[in-house]
């Protein structure tokens, strides 16, 4: 059987084991048909230990579509090894922009991060999970501007927090 002859049920199920940026490099451009297919699947991106090359390119070929920010269910930024990155995706697409976006991971957030942060968290509207992995930063600060009416899942691992249980 050819691959192009699976069901669209088969391929969603195929691509969960893939990152999404090998997924829309080896199959948005192959043909009409999983050009349509990767709009409607919900998109997960982790920019952790993810070439920064790949990174921007997605960012600029995809990204800037709106219609791709939709699909964006969770989105995991870290400035860890790397300074800046964080604030450099969050100024050039705010989380607003994500409407749908349920879970947000941050890793080794930085004091620019915070300010960018507290415009943009209490308009998350539709996020369920958040969590915060940093090794410096009161975690009050980013807990008090959180849309707590929809939030399930609260995840904070500081050094401070650390530091406390010991």
């Amino acid at each position: 059987m050819e691959f192009e002859l699976l069901s669209n049920e088969i391929l969603i199920e195929y691509f969960e084991y893939l990152s999404i940026f090998d997924i829309f490099h080896s199959f948005d451009q192959l043909n009409y048909r999983f050009y349509k297919l990767l709009r409607t699947i919900p998109i997960h991106l982790n920019f952790q230990n993810v070439r920064k090359t790949k990174l921007f390119q997605f960012c600029r070929q995809k990204l800037s579509n709106s219609k791709i920010q939709q699909q964006i269910y969770s989105l995991g930024l870290s400035n860890k090894d790397a300074y800046g990155p964080i604030k450099a995706f969050l100024s050039r697409f705010p989380l607003n922009k994500f409407s749908n976006l349920h879970s947000l991971t941050l890793t080794q957030i930085e004091d620019e991060n915070i300010a960018q942060l507290k415009s943009m968290l209490p308009i998350s509207s539709k996020l369920y999970a958040f969590h915060l992995i940093s090794s410096h930063y009161d975690e009050d600060e980013i807990i008090s501007v959180l849309p707590m009416s929809n939030l399930r899942r609260l995840s904070l691992l500081t050094l401070r927090s650390f530091l406390i249980h010991i």
